[in-house]
Order: structure tokens, then C-alpha cells, then sequence
């Protein structure tokens, strides 16, 4: 799978080689370096880790897609690269929408996060996150998966 990152007027490119059997990274490439094993896996977290994946976050994208908070606009069918899978796409009820997630709040003032298991798998995982808050800090966020193959 290869997913941009854009972040703050900067970009990272990734692809990651994923077993869809069981959810084994095989290898990581960022930015034009390779690396495989435990690394990869380690790569793999922090780059995904930022957005609640279902891999290691399993209840958050519930709470990001709780309708006191948010609604889904949809569910169509999105191709990455070679792999076609359904997506829901979720936006929030109201901007500014302001949230408490484990005792912070969290004032959220634009919101798109779209998810989706591909096929072979049991992953969910996020396509598409846009997401600025003002508090408790200034973020704005987008990510986008552009490409994955599953083999």
C-alpha cells in the first residue's frame, strides 16, 4: 500500500508491504529507504498510529464516527491502485464540533475521515483524513491513501 502524508505545507510518501493473510509488515519504504522485519513493523505504527488505525485502536474510529458527534454521508465503492474495496466516508454533525475523548476536549473545526476494509483482510483502515482542531492545540492533518495491493 502506498499512502501520502500531508501535514503542514510538507508531504511523506510511504509504501508498506503488508501479508494480508495476517497483517504481517513485510517491508517499509519512506522517503526512498527501505527496511524490512521489525523496523518495517516499527515504521509502519508510527506512520499509522497518528490516525487511530483499527490495527492497534481497534474502539477509537468508533469514537470517531459516533453519531452525537458525526454522520456518515455514504458508503461507494474506491480503487487504490489495483485494490477496490467499499469505503464510508464520516463528517461531523456541526463545525465547530467540540468532543471529549478520555477527559480532553477537543474542538474540531474541519472533519473528513473515510474507512474501509480491504479485501482479504480484517484491517480497517483509514483512505482518507482531513482533520483540524483549535483546541487543545492548532492541527490540521489530511491524509490520503493513494495505492494498495493486495496480494
Amino acid at each position: 500500500m502506498t499512502m501520502t502524508l500531508a501535514s503542514s505545507g510538507s508531504t511523506t510518501s510511504a509504501t508498506f508491504s503488508i501479508d494480508a493473510s495476517n497483517s504481517t509488515v513485510l517491508s517499509a519504504t519512506i522517503e526512498g529507504y527501505t527496511v524490512t522485519g521489525s523496523t518495517a513493523k516499527s515504521e509502519f505504527d508510527a506512520f499509522m498510529g497518528l490516525f487511530g488505525l483499527q490495527e492497534y485502536y481497534s474502539g477509537e474510529i468508533g469514537v470517531f464516527t459516533d453519531s452525537s458527534y458525526f454522520h456518515s454521508t455514504g458508503t461507494k465503492t474506491e480503487t487504490y491502485g489495483t485494490t477496490s474495496f467499499p469505503v464510508t466516508t464520516w463528517v461531523a454533525n456541526s463545525l465547530p464540533e467540540s468532543i471529549d475523548f478520555c477527559g480532553v476536549n477537543s474542538d474540531i473545526t474541519a472533519y473528513t475521515l473515510s474507512v474501509g476494509t480491504p479485501p482479504g483482510t480484517t484491517l480497517q483502515f483509514i483512505t482518507y483524513l482531513n482533520f483540524a482542531s483549535s483546541s487543545p492545540s492548532n492541527e490540521n492533518i489530511t491524509f490520503q491513501l493513494v495505492s494498495m495491493t493486495v496480494a
